[in-house]
């Protein structure tokens, strides 16, 4: 089952968010995330965190539509956008895109984006995708779809991410090691509109960017 979980963080292509939003299962918003929602005149299935950035117009949005709000005390142990993540994993999800969780709080964009590797762990296809990048965990292979010149860029979060090889790119790599630190894996670009990335050990993030 594909879920959202959408949270409060920027959010500045109203439609682009609207269609990829409308395609899913269910919609989980993080707190302050159904705002987005509301804006956009869509329905979530559920709201789940301390509602401390709830603003009063969406909150009698969601009452007119009967959606469901689990709030939980401000002062917790994770933030609502993994406790909205966790119940997406709780209930069937089998891919979970998220939305708003980065912006200008470096915190929060760090602790989600690190987050994928737990949601990857509990076998459920993960990524992030903002108003300029989409992000992925690489811990096996994955293909992604782009347009050339879209930039994309490797970033390991182990010692040494071993046997990476990228096709499709201006400047592929085959078996190569990038170690935690380098640069040798950033803006690297789309040759085509295909580019399909692998590893043999550790983990990185991979990103696909516009400027």
């Amino acid at each position: 089952m594909n879920y959202i979980v959408i949270a409060s963080g920027t959010l500045k292509r109203r439609e682009y968010f609207a269609g990829i939003i409308r395609l899913a299962d269910k919609i989980v918003a993080a707190d302050g995330g159904a705002r987005h929602l509301r804006e956009m005149n869509i329905i979530p299935d559920l709201v789940i965190g301390d509602l401390d950035s709830m603003d009063k117009e969406t909150l009698v949005f969601l009452e007119k539509h009967n959606v469901t709000l689990i709030r939980h005390p401000v002062d917790k142990d994770a933030t609502d956008t993994e406790l909205a993540v966790q119940w997406a994993m709780e209930n069937n999800a089998t891919s979970i895109t998220l939305l708003g969780v980065t912006g200008t709080r470096i915190d929060h964009t760090l602790a989600n984006i690190f987050f994928l590797e737990k949601i990857t762990r509990a076998g459920v296809l993960c990524k992030i995708i903002d108003d300029n990048n989409e992000i992925h965990l690489l811990v096996d292979k994955i293909e992604l779809k782009g347009e050339p010149g879209d930039f994309l860029s490797i970033i390991p979060i182990t010692q040494t991410a071993g046997g990476i090889t990228i096709t499709g790119v201006d400047f592929p790599l085959d078996n190569a090691g990038i170690p935690m630190g380098s640069s040798l894996g950033i803006s690297n670009r789309f040759s085509g509109t295909t580019a399909r990335i692998s590893i043999k050990s550790g983990m990185a993030v991979v990103t696909k960017s516009k400027d």
